[in-house]
């Protein structure tokens, strides 16, 4: 079964690029699981969920997109001196090649080449050099690229032949076109896909068959006017080669519009693309020529691999580890895991991916279970832990980031190693930054390490980015990875509300602990961040909460961060949503746990309990994640603001087989929004209460934090008693 995607909510973290034109705010079209069937892909239709796609890709291609990026070529470069040399000659050799076939004109004598089969491939492009602007179909386009890049990997076969060290592996498409991948979470179909094989591999069109195994994404459209939507088609299944390729960090890709090709680079928060290559001229052909050639040419690092974590299986549907355990992947991975502390790197295995990566921008977090490696590849019983692996962004030299979750994670450790908590905690292993050997030299993989293969300085992004070089501005992004336990299972693992409450209880405990004795303000309370921990399978659930991606330092007797946006829709607080002007403290994230409740509450917490997405359709509760900043605040404010609107608006919504989770939601909105302290959430409305209509109820609460949050407190042990009563 494929792995649970992670969230498309990245880019509403404070330091993700937002360009001068972006819209005011798009909502992300998926939280943080977008699987098909996952807790918050409920309450649109899949027509719904197809719209949202393609307001996010126009997104992309409108606010993230850079266009004629002359230098890109350079981010595919072979890794010496000699070897970018050997690239040049053999583009030469291959341009000169097919000049000399598509005129029919005699090969040189010695090149080596066989013209019989580069003829065949040669009809193809030929063919291509003649549809100018546009044709009827795009079909044909397949066919003709696909002639283009075997009569290329040809010619580098046959350089191969003569002992030329510096030719890696063969760029080869697929043996079929405009198909699903077997891996497909979706209906999508690709047009093309690109394979790498190895030097000895026979030239042809190859059986591919999953987006596992694919280089990149070739996206056809039969006009040049159509580019925009080539590129808006690319970027949603490029995201597919993250989901389900743990060891890329970032993407290549390869627009076709009739007659012109593009080149597109995908990192973290920009996308890039090349000049137009014109086929029908000779400057277009060669161009596309040194792409393939590039890539042929290039370490994996520089096609986005990561080299320190290395692939267990060849392909998808050939393991080389072998296991029959249902609960172990086909596709794993070796692991290099480095700690900034003690300095020395640990390998693991891989057993299972448990978050992958979907987007095409973001931090791209990815999370395995996995075992100490003790020689073997081979699946080990082993005491599992979990691996983390992201690149969140970061305004200081990665080691120097006060905001850094290694180092948060580190001071939770060494807070509670001496002291342990009744409850339990995600407890550091190993901690560290990816390292890479660059110029023989280990360093941080960051976005800037990326840049400096290009011989290209990043430029921190100015608040006015419309300068020539805008496409250099790019923000900083380090490449982390973090090992540690215990292990965890979803929340939609409990198998009924009595378990979702102590669960609930528990990771709020955890939160509590590790606010009041570390000083660590999680800003990000949702359903992916809070995991299920099982003893045996009979035993009582305990809470782990995870994830301080977006957590911060706060002093411990203030206790509050400075306002910034932050979180996981549909969970955000409405001070958050709206980035009010006032700190951000405990209640925002006491606020989220509310919208956990009333979110699971709604939409089932077993699959006996779901509702439809028909039926979610018309709760009111989708206004939470669907809309404007602003218009989803007004319908958090509206549903918040007195009891009568809460039990109306949402909890009379919730699945009538639960008596619990009512219950404890109005308990928790009492707590935070129907006290006397500060009662409401609506400035200035009336209902069946006074306001101060000059002071905004979320902004008068900061003076009570302490009152509201000891009786929050309150509330969770109540209800952890009564759901232990009920198991």
């Amino acid at each position: 079964m494929p792995p649970k995607k992670s969230n498309m909510t990245e880019k509403l973290e404070a330091n993700t690029t937002q360009k001068a034109t972006v819209k005011p705010f798009v909502t992300p079209r998926t939280s943080r699981s977008s699987k098909p069937g996952a807790v918050c892909s409920y309450g649109k239709s899949e027509k719904g969920q197809n719209e949202d796609e393609v307001q996010y890709a126009w997104n992309l291609v409108n606010n993230y997109t850079h266009r004629d990026i002359d230098e890109l070529l350079d981010f595919a470069k072979p890794a010496t001196a000699a070897g970018q040399e050997a690239a040049a000659q053999n583009v030469d050799f291959i341009s000169d090649a097919m000049e000399r076939i598509l005129t029919k004109k005699r090969l040189p004598n010695g090149s080596g080449l066989d013209r019989r089969l580069l003829q065949k491939f040669a009809n193809g492009i030929d063919e291509w050099m003649k549809v100018g602007s546009s044709l009827p179909s795009e079909k044909p386009l397949y066919g003709y690229f696909s002639n283009f890049a075997l009569f290329v990997a040809q010619c580098l076969k046959s350089v191969a032949a003569g002992n030329n060290p510096h030719v890696a592996h063969l760029i080869l498409p697929a043996d079929r076109s405009d198909f699903k991948p077997d891996d497909s979470n979706d209906s999508r179909r690709i047009d093309v896909g690109l394979a790498l094989r190895g030097i000895g591999a026979s030239v042809e069109c190859v059986s591919l068959g999953s987006y596992a195994d694919t280089l990149c994404v070739v996206e056809a459209k039969y006009s040049r006017n159509l580019d925009e939507n080539a590129l808006m088609q690319l970027f949603l299944y490029s995201a597919n080669l993250y989901a389900r390729q743990g060891n890329r960090r970032y993407l290549w890709g390869l627009t076709i519009c009739a007659d012109e090709v593009y080149a597109c680079l995908m990192l973290n928060d920009g996308l890039f693309v090349s000049p137009a290559m014109r086929i029908s001229e000779l400057a277009g052909r060669k161009m596309l020529i040194s792409w393939l050639v590039r890539w042929s040419m290039c370490p994996d690092d520089l096609l986005g691999y990561d080299p320190t974590m290395h692939r267990v299986t060849v392909h998808s549907d050939v393991d080389v580890v072998g296991s029959d355990n249902d609960d172990v992947d086909d596709i794993r991975y070796r692991i290099d895991c480095y700690d900034d502390e003690s300095m020395e790197t640990i390998k693991y295995v891989t057993k299972r991916t448990i978050m992958s990566a979907d987007d095409i921008l973001g931090r791209h977090t990815r999370c395995f279970v996995a075992t100490r490696y003790s020689g073997s590849d081979a699946y080990s019983s082993a005491t599992e832990v979990v691996i983390k692996d992201a690149w969140p962004p970061t305004n200081y030299p990665p080691l120097e980031d006060p905001r850094d979750e290694i180092k948060l994670l580190r001071k939770i450790h060494d807070t509670f190693k001496n002291d342990a908590p009744d409850h339990i905690y995600p407890e550091l292993i190993v901690g560290g930054h990816v390292r890479l050997d660059q110029e023989a030299v280990s360093a941080i993989d960051t976005t800037d390490a990326i840049f400096k293969v290009a011989g290209v300085n990043r430029i921190d992004p100015p608040s006015d980015s419309d300068a020539e070089s805008a496409w250099k501005y790019q923000p900083l992004r380090a490449h982390r990875r973090i090992v540690m336990s215990p292990v965890g299972h979803s929340i939609k693992t409990v198998q009924n509300e009595a378990e979702l409450i102590i669960v609930l209880v528990e990771a709020m405990q955890c939160y509590s602990s590790v606010l009041d004795g570390c000083g660590v303000l999680h800003r990000d309370i949702s359903t992916n961040n809070i995991l299920v921990v099982r003893d045996g399978k009979d035993t009582i659930p305990r809470g782990l909460l995870i994830d301080f991606d977006f957590a911060v330092k706060v002093d411990t007797h203030e206790r509050s961060a400075r306002p910034e946006r932050s979180g996981t829709l549909p969970y955000m607080s409405i001070a958050n949503i709206l980035n009010l002007d006032t700190p951000r403290t405990a209640l925002d994230d006491w606020e989220s746990l509310l919208y956990v409740v009333c979110w699971l509450a709604t939409v089932g917490i077993t699959s006996s309990h779901r509702a439809s997405d028909a039926e979610l359709e018309k709760k009111p509760i989708k206004q939470w994640r669907i809309g404007s900043p602003e218009e989803i605040a007004k319908a958090k404010r509206l549903h918040m603001h007195s009891g009568d609107t809460f039990k109306f608006g949402v909890v009379d919504e919730f699945c009538e087989q639960y008596e619990l989770l009512p219950r404890f939601a109005i308990a928790l909105h009492n707590a935070l929004f129907d006290n006397d302290k500060c009662p409401g959430a609506h400035l200035g409305l009336g209902g069946n209460r006074t306001t101060d209509s000059s002071i905004d109820p979320l902004v008068k609460r900061g003076a009570h934090i302490e009152a509201i949050v000891a009786n929050l407190k309150k509330v969770l042990d109540k209800f952890k008693l009564e759901a232990l009563a009920a198991l």
